[in-house]
């Protein structure tokens, strides 16, 4: 799967795949460069259409991107076409005022999986290293709660179309929002899209599902587990045992001591997981492909 780090499939796992998807642990548990960033824009209105501080917010983060991290793609995506319209003004705008900035964009632009301004109905298809999400709604007025009208969402089909938005994405995944979750109000008629929205929304700005976490605290796996875990400890390693969200699990991860967040070593002991593969193929194959 295009997913590098499991944050970034773990909510369309769930909420649309009933947990059905293998997902393999990335090393980076938390990472500034893998997952899921969540910036609020407290200044964000949704008037006519469009929210034009959101727009700001998401065009000075493009040119941030193109200087300090122009080695990645990265693809953009609106909630309707009028908000696309206003980041792709914006983007033009910090384009104008600075040549530098022009060349940067204009560096993204023309990569072979160039830089994109696309709105939710016509991401289909598209992956990116990076996506920025604008989400666009938000209060008419300073104080004031949102509309809650919410487009394409509102539709049957809503939650289809943020399934694949929430899937575009290989490494990194940054969402702007002029909204909280919890202003997003749901009750038993909500259509399954607007559920999704706000449910994804508190999962952006938290970071955790109920269900699906890096720290599993599930015991290890068997004896030999413990006694190789046991053998670590005494020469000084911190390990964690059974890491993973669904499907696959690693039986020994050692954290790294100078890097908090990250795993030094994943250590497999073809435990459960290697002999409830379904195939040769899977167990000895495609999982070392993976993993490596």
């Amino acid at each position: 799967y295009r997913s590098q780090h499991e944050s970034l499939i773990a909510f369309s796992n769930r909420n649309f795949y009933h947990n059905d998807l293998v997902i393999f642990p990335s090393p980076n548990a938390f990472s500034e460069e893998y997952g899921i960033k969540f910036q609020y824009v407290p200044s964000g209105r949704f008037i006519n259409q469009h929210n034009i501080s959101e727009s700001h917010a998401v065009a000075k983060a493009a040119v941030k991107h193109a200087f300090s991290n122009p080695q990645e793609s990265l693809g953009i995506v609106a909630m309707n076409s009028k908000q696309r319209e206003q980041i792709e003004r914006a983007i033009d705008e910090e384009c104008k005022s600075n040549e530098r900035v022009s060349e940067a964009i204009e560096f993204l632009r023309e990569r072979e999986d160039g830089l994109f301004v696309k709105n939710l109905e016509n991401v289909q298809g598209d992956e990116r290293d990076v996506i920025f999400i604008s989400f666009t709604y938000g209060p008419s007025e300073a104080g004031g709660k949102p509309y809650q009208r919410f487009g394409p969402i509102n539709s049957d089909v809503g939650w289809r179309r943020l399934n694949v938005l929430f899937t575009r994405s290989k490494k990194r995944m940054h969402v702007f929002s002029s909204m909280h979750h919890d202003d997003i109000l749901t009750n038993e008629r909500s259509s399954k899209g607007v559920i999704a929205f706000s449910d994804f929304l508190k999962y952006a700005e938290h970071g955790k599902l109920d269900s699906a976490t890096a720290h599993t605290g599930k015991s290890p796996d068997s004896d030999f587990e413990v006694a190789v875990i046991d053998a670590l400890t005494d020469q000084g390693f911190e390990c964690e045992p059974q890491v993973g969200v669904a499907g696959f699990f690693i039986d020994i991860a050692v954290k790294d001591p100078g890097k908090p967040g990250r795993y030094l070593m994943g250590i497999e002991c073809d435990g459960a997981t290697y002999h409830s593969a379904k195939s040769a193929r899977d167990r000895d194959r495609l999982r070392q492909e993976v993993l490596e």
